[in-house]
């Protein structure tokens, strides 16, 4: 119960909206929809079926993924092209890895174990096993650990990461004391969202307790506060009083972004919108349509059922699979169609579906060139080697699905997967303390 996650719980008990939240270390609900390449659901197998010991199947992960980090960088120091995944114990156990993101850090997975298992004590557990949300929290742990002496910018989804669904970081919120400070310490920080609006007032109302505070702030911290709005499509940087300005096209935007035909783009929304109608008349779904300049969707008006979130996320699959035939495949590799590259995300948000023009790793692509993180673009050839894939990015979100619009993000950033702000809270406070702790350390050698 409540006393097993002592430390944990102390900090979401703290402000009330995060009361009803207390469950997110102890919930044994599993994702929708199993994902053959995550790292979690390998860990789980090893210890479910190979009946080893969680410590054992999880350094067997940190072992592997170090083995396919030293492989990689042999590949970048010969400057040969790395078109092909090395073969690499990693690489055996997923094939498709290069597919979905690279590794830019070690894991220590060790490590987290034990801290988390101080915390929650999963290892004295003797029938029930641990769960799919215990592992991605030793994950998410491991990689603050292992990112926090070289983060320079931390991006963030909005609902259900920053703030519950539909709703905004207000002033109560325990998130705005740790962003604040990451702010103070040059860190970039960026909301990076599918909310796609060209002016800044839905941004604003969106991040107001942070604002509020970063009036009060020289112009060397409340700078460092960013918006990438409609997935890659629109950049706000914080300026004085707590307001946020639109960054010039020019000044940021990707150039594959920056050639789209608009007549390309209607086609591509019109086809979106007809797929999108005719699947919910399909699974007898109340909708209504939605259509913004870059983004094509459906919201759900019916009542809640445990079938709904099922329906979403196949629509979202029905809908991508229509549009590959037509368009770039959704963004995951650039390849010509019938109207040139153009691409898109699919994602089910929670009680809506939506097809957007662009993804989340062409915005924060984009930001990291902008910041001097990278000196390329997102559609620079992917298979070059490059001397900027540092570990400088951390990408907070809760869709990390097949279903959801942050899994792209793995290809530009190292990631922490939430289900929740309270979860979001705890990391970014863990990682916080490892910033300070790294840098003492620094200074005392």
């Amino acid at each position: 119960g409540m006393a097993v996650a002592g430390p944990f719980l102390k900090v979401l008990r703290r402000n009330v909206l995060f009361r009803s939240q207390i469950r997110c270390l102890n919930s044994f609900n599993e994702p929708l929809i199993r994902e053959k390449f995550q790292l979690h659901e390998i860990v789980k197998s090893m210890v479910h079926n190979k009946k080893m010991s969680l410590e054992d199947a999880l350094g067997n992960i940190e072992d592997a993924v170090c083995e396919h980090l030293a492989m990689m960088e042999l590949i970048t120091s010969e400057k040969t092209p790395a078109a092909s995944t090395p073969d690499s114990r990693l690489s055996r156990m997923i094939p498709n890895i290069h597919k979905f993101g690279k590794f830019f850090t070690p894991l220590p997975l060790r490590q987290a174990y034990h801290e988390m298992n101080g915390i929650i004590p999963i290892s004295q557990r003797a029938h029930v096993p641990v769960s799919f949300h215990e592992i991605r929290h030793i994950f998410n742990l491991a990689q603050v650990v292992a990112i926090a002496d070289s983060v320079r910018l931390l991006t963030f989804d909005g609902d259900k990461t920053l703030y519950e669904d539909r709703s905004s970081l207000d002033s109560e919120s325990p998130l705005v004391e740790p962003l604040l400070a990451l702010l103070q310490k040059g860190c970039a920080v960026a909301l990076v969202t599918a909310v796609g609006y060209p002016e800044p007032s839905p941004y604003e109302s969106r991040l107001s307790g942070l604002l509020e505070r970063l009036k009060y702030e020289d112009v060397s911290v409340y700078s460092n506060l960013f918006v990438v709005g409609g997935q890659c499509n629109y950049l706000f940087r914080c300026e004085k009083g707590g307001k946020f300005a639109e960054v010039p096209d020019e000044d940021w935007r990707d150039p594959l972004v920056a050639s789209w035909d608009k007549k390309d783009v209607k086609a591509f929304l019109d086809l979106a919108a007809d797929t999108l109608e005719n699947l919910c008349n399909d699974f007898k779904l109340k909708f209504s349509l939605v259509r913004k300049p870059l983004a094509s969707g459906v919201l759900y008006d019916g009542e809640e059922n445990p079938s709904v979130p099922l329906f979403l996320d196949e629509i979202a699959f029905e809908v991508r699979d229509a549009l590959q035939d037509h368009f770039s495949p959704a963004g995951l590799r650039l390849s010509s169609g019938q109207t040139g590259s153009l691409p898109f995300c699919t994602f089910n948000g929670g009680r809506d579906v939506f097809v957007d023009v662009g993804s989340k790793a062409i915005g924060i692509r984009s930001l990291q060139r902008y910041l001097g993180l990278v000196n390329r673009h997102f559609v620079d050839d992917e298979n070059a080697v490059f001397e900027d894939e540092m570990a400088h990015t951390l990408h907070v979100g809760d869709q990390f699905t097949r279903a959801g619009n942050d899994l792209l993000a793995r290809k530009v950033a190292s990631t922490l997967w939430v289900s929740e702000p309270s979860e979001t809270l705890f990391f970014i406070k863990r990682l916080k303390k490892e910033i300070h702790q790294k840098a003492a350390l620094s200074i005392t050698n």
